[in-house]
Formats: structure tokens, sequence, C-alpha cells
């Protein structure tokens, strides 16, 4: 489990005006849900960067600590981002009990990619379908990420949720059905060269209704001329 720290403060429920000076000033208005409970809080702009940075992509949680010294270990169940600016508007963390089981996402991370059969032998294409899994645990048990290797999948093999390995105390809740990734044949390169042909033909029939056209003038010259 990889676990990280964030300072926050305690805020009061607030209006859209005070929400827009609070971002104004580098914090980030959220909340902390717990069982039952919420309550808002702030938190620092760059120190969310930051984190989110060492997290890299993967799974962890966030250890909050407020002003009086209280700490909440939470997982960021979802982040509010504006369209436009691209500026983290709102957090939702949501509290999880050291312990007790809890949900959460977590990124599917493919590894052989470059040493893949069907791509390197048949000249299929990796298509990956699942970019993260759905699972339960303990926060001590919690994966930074899903690791899936591609090395054997030959074109039209797919892993599923069912052909992974098992984890330790870790349960997958998506259906075991869903495809991870699987290797699709070369259909783009097998449409290029259909249109190819295509367009092959189309000029030879071209070619061909040309000629027939230019035998039927000389003809029709002929007899005229010898009328």
């Amino acid at each position: 489990m990889q676990k990280y720290t964030l300072n926050v403060k305690t805020r009061n429920p607030s209006n859209k005006g005070s929400l827009k000076q609070l971002r104004k000033a580098g914090e980030i208005p959220g909340n902390i849900y717990g069982k039952g409970n919420a309550r808002a809080i702030s938190v620092s702009t760059i120190a969310f960067r930051n984190v989110n940075k060492e997290i890299g992509g993967g799974a962890g949680l966030i250890e909050l600590k407020d002003e009086t010294g209280e700490l909440a270990l939470t997982h960021v169940k979802g982040v509010q981002v504006n369209p436009i600016s691209r500026i983290i508007e709102h957090i939702d963390f949501h509290e999880v009990a050291r312990g007790e089981s809890f949900d959460s996402k977590v990124p599917v991370v493919l590894t052989g990619v470059n040493d893949c059969l069907g791509v390197k032998n048949e000249g299929g294409m990796l298509d990956h379908k699942t970019l993260e899994l759905e699972i339960r645990c303990r926060p001590s048990k919690l994966p930074e990420n899903i690791s899936v290797d591609v090395s054997n999948l030959s074109v039209g093999d797919a892993i599923h949720v069912d052909d992974l390995e098992a984890i330790e105390d870790v349960e997958f809740l998506n259906t075991g059905i869903q495809v991870i990734v699987s290797c699709q044949p070369p259909t783009v390169a097998v449409a290029a060269d259909t249109e190819s042909a295509d367009d092959s033909e189309e000029t030879t029939e071209g070619e061909a209704a040309s000629e027939a056209s230019e035998g039927a003038e000389e003809t029709d010259s002929d007899n005229s001329a010898e009328s």
C-alpha cells in the first residue's frame, strides 16, 4: 500500500462567491465523506498536485491532517475539473477504516507490450479495453496497480478478468467475462489494401471504357468516309 500525506483546513459550507475567493487564494474546496457524515475542507492546490505526481497514476491512500492534528485515512473518489481552464474545482475524499474492506478503482498496466507475439509476428494490434478495475480490499492490501502480461497474446486472443492472477486479499468486482485487453488482426492494413485494389479496378474499368469509346468513334468515322 502506498500512503501519502496532505494538510487540510476545515471550512464552513460556502456559497459560490466564497468558493471563488478560496480558489483564487490557491486552495481547492473539498469534502471528506465518512460513515454517515461529511466534512467540508480545503487543500492547497500545489500540495495536491505534488501528491498526484508522487502517486503517478497509480492507486494510493492519502492521510489528511487538519489544523487540530486530527487524521483521516482516505482515497480520492472524485475530482471535478473545469472543462475549459482545466483547473481542479472540487475534490471528494472518502474515509476508509483501517482493517475494514473498502471499494476502490485501480489502474491496469500492460507489461510485455514490445514482446507481444501477435504484434511482432502477425502484425496485430493491442486493444486495451479496460483501463481500470474495481476491487475490494483492506487499506493495507491496496495494490498500486494491476499488472497484466500481454507477451503471449496471439491475434484473436484476449485476457478477461477471470484470467487474472489472484492477488491475496483482493477481490475483483468486475464481471469475469469482461475483456481487459485483446490482440486484434491488422484490419486497417487490410482495409487500405482493399481500397487500393478497388481504385486499381476502377482505373482499369475506366481505361477499358475509354478504349471502347475511342474504338467506336473510329468505326463511325470509317463508315462515314465510305459513304
